[in-house]
């Protein structure tokens, strides 16, 4: 099972790092195997990280995460993308017209909070 807070410092590390951080690795933050069981239950977790962070935060901090072959770019597959932008929608952040504009100022965003938090 995969847990929120371990998802969340997993996400933290990495914002403060200013690097972005593999589905993969937030599974190991919870000693949780990836496999495609753990695959189809990380949007809901992810959403629920986001839900749980986004005052604290001030961001959706699931935007730095991505697939292992985007660790250097930050981006994300067009399935991820609308995930991320119904995520949003789902939080009350509204519809999301450019999806890449708003998860470029995630990530900015997620990373201005990995620098604030960065001595806690």
């Amino acid at each position: 099972m995969l847990d929120l807070d371990r998802s969340i410092g997993a996400i933290r590390a990495a914002a403060v790092g200013r690097r972005f951080v593999s589905y993969g690795q937030i599974a190991h933050a919870s000693d949780v195997p990836w496999s495609m069981s753990v695959r189809s239950q990380m949007r809901p977790h992810l959403e629920g990280v986001c839900g749980r962070m986004l005052i604290e935060a001030g961001a959706m901090i699931s935007a730095i995460v991505v697939n292992q072959d985007n660790l250097q770019t930050g981006a994300l597959d067009p399935q991820s993308l609308s995930g991320f932008a119904d995520c949003a929608r789902r939080l009350g952040l509204g519809i999301v017209e450019d999806r890449e504009a708003f998860l470029r100022e995630q990530q900015r965003l997620t990373f201005g909070w990995g620098a604030r938090t960065a001595s806690a």
